[in-house]
């Protein structure tokens, strides 16, 4: 079995068996660093991945925010009771798609028995990071707070027109003009994260990026999404009816012309 980022094996074995503290010490002082953020990379046609992903995502937040239906996470708006209430315990995040990969970026609750544990003990990754699937995560790395709020509880999706290798390649983006700063440096953000393997680097480099700055990102740089965008699953084409009784697809019988209307 691979590892997960710099969270290596015997880490992992013990934050499995060991207690919980996350919640003792949000009581004692919740300016805490009680949230992880966890990182995937997954080919854009990886059907399979992507459903797993999301179901998972979908199952845990209909259970910490105890909604009946998926169709509720998605028109779902957080109060400011529920933003400010630490011990919410549902994942946040949102997606980046383009036309080679899949990059998400999910946040929320650590600790033994939280969202964010039980999310990555269901799609723990079973080789080393590589083209077909990377995942970022250390449970020992964690944030004061939640930078995704703003998305509620529904992972938002963005579609890039072009590829991000595309974007940035651009000679355009270098200019100023053209190209604001934050914008820069959202797409660099992204080039960055998409190379590094340690979640650590991550961090120390400033690597997420802001709410505000991916809606920036998606109206500039955005395009609409399809079904296989949003779900990972390619459209089954739908089968033309046989004719039958003799019949062709126009209404005409077997061997008439169009000509003369004649056999």
């Amino acid at each position: 079995m691979g590892k997960s980022d710099d969270f290596g094996g015997q880490a992992q074995f013990n934050a499995r068996i060991e207690p919980d503290f996350a919640l003792t010490k949000l009581k004692e002082n919740p300016a805490d660093a009680i949230y992880e953020r966890m990182i995937l990379v997954v080919p854009y046609r990886a059907g399979d991945k992507v459903k797993m992903i999301e179901a998972t995502f979908e199952q845990l937040n209909l259970e910490g925010l105890n909604l009946p239906n998926a169709r509720y996470l998605n028109t779902k708006e957080l109060t400011e009771e529920d933003k400010n209430n630490r011990e919410l315990d549902f994942l946040g995040g949102f997606e980046l798609i383009d036309k080679e990969m899949r990059l998400y970026v999910f946040e929320g609750l650590g600790g033994i028995g939280k969202a964010m544990n039980r999310f990555y003990l269901a799609n723990e990754r079973q080789h080393t990071n590589d083209k077909r699937f990377k995942m970022l995560y250390n449970p020992d790395i964690r944030f004061k707070n939640r930078i995704y709020m703003d998305f509620n509880c529904a992972i938002k999706k963005i579609k890039l027109r072009d590829s991000l290798s595309d974007t940035i390649a651009v000679s355009d983006i270098y200019l100023r003009s053209k190209v604001p700063e934050d914008m820069y440096y959202t797409l660099q953000q992204f080039a960055e994260m998409r190379k590094l393997d340690r979640q650590n680097l991550v961090r120390d480099f400033n690597l997420y990026p802001s709410s505000e700055n991916l809606l920036t990102l998606e109206r500039k740089y955005g395009d609409s999404l399809s079904l296989y965008d949003l779900t990972g699953q390619k459209p089954k084409k739908r089968r033309r009816k046989a004719p039958t009784d003799g019949g062709t697809d126009d209404g005409r019988s077997v061997g008439m012309s169009y000509g003369t209307g004649t056999v």
